[in-house]
C-alpha cells in the first residue's frame, strides 16, 4: 500500500469531502425539485422534472464517481485501508448501493416523469416515489458523515494485527 505525505493526504480528503458534500447537495436539491413537482401546476412540474435530470447528468452522476473515486484514493494511501475499519467498508458499500440505486430506481424515476410530461400528462405516475428514492440517497449520505464523524465499529477480521513492538520490546528489556 502506498503512503503519502500529511499534506498530499490531507489534500485527498479535502477533495473527498468536498466532492461528497457536492454530491449530498446536489441529491438535496433534486428532492426539493421533485417535492415541487408534486405539488404545482403541469408546466412548473414538468420544468421541475426537467431541472432533476439536468442536475442528475451534470452534477449527481460526476460527484457520484467523484465520491467514490476520491473515497478508494483516500483509504488505500492512508492508514485506514479499505477493509482494515468497518466504518470505511459500510462507506464504500454504502457508496455503491447509492450509485446503483440511483441509476436503477431514481434516475429511471427522473426519465418516466420527464417522459410523462413532454406526453402532455398532468401528473408523473413516480413522482411519489421518486422523492421518497431521493430522500433515502439523502439518509445514507447522512449515514456516512456521521461514520466518517464517529469512526464506530472498530476494526474488520480483514485488519492486519495491530504492532505492539513498543510494548514488547519493553517487556523483554531485563529491568
Amino acid at each position: 500500500m502506498a503512503r503519502v505525505g500529511k499534506r498530499v493526504r490531507q489534500w485527498l480528503v479535502f477533495v473527498h469531502v468536498a466532492v461528497s458534500v457536492g454530491w449530498m447537495g446536489a441529491g438535496a436539491a433534486n428532492v426539493v425539485l421533485a417535492g415541487v413537482a408534486l405539488g404545482a401546476d403541469p408546466a412548473t412540474a414538468a420544468a421541475a422534472y426537467r431541472f432533476v435530470d439536468v442536475v442528475d447528468w451534470w452534477l449527481v452522476i460526476p460527484l457520484a464517481f467523484a465520491a467514490l473515486v476520491s473515497g478508494v484514493v483516500v483509504a488505500l494511501v492512508s492508514p485506514w485501508g479499505l477493509t482494515r475499519y468497518w466504518w470505511v467498508l459500510v462507506k464504500l458499500v454504502l457508496t455503491v448501493a447509492v450509485i446503483v440505486w440511483s441509476t436503477l430506481a431514481v434516475g429511471v424515476w427522473v426519465e418516466q416523469s420527464v417522459v410523462a410530461f413532454a406526453a402532455g400528462d398532468s401528473t408523473s405516475p413516480v413522482g411519489r416515489a421518486l422523492v421518497t428514492g431521493a430522500a433515502l440517497n439523502i439518509a445514507a449520505f447522512l449515514f456516512m458523515t456521521w461514520a466518517s464523524v464517529a469512526t464506530p465499529w472498530g476494526r474488520t477480521p480483514w485488519a492486519p494485527a495491530r504492532r505492539r513492538a513498543g510494548r514488547a520490546a519493553a517487556a523483554r528489556t531485563p529491568a
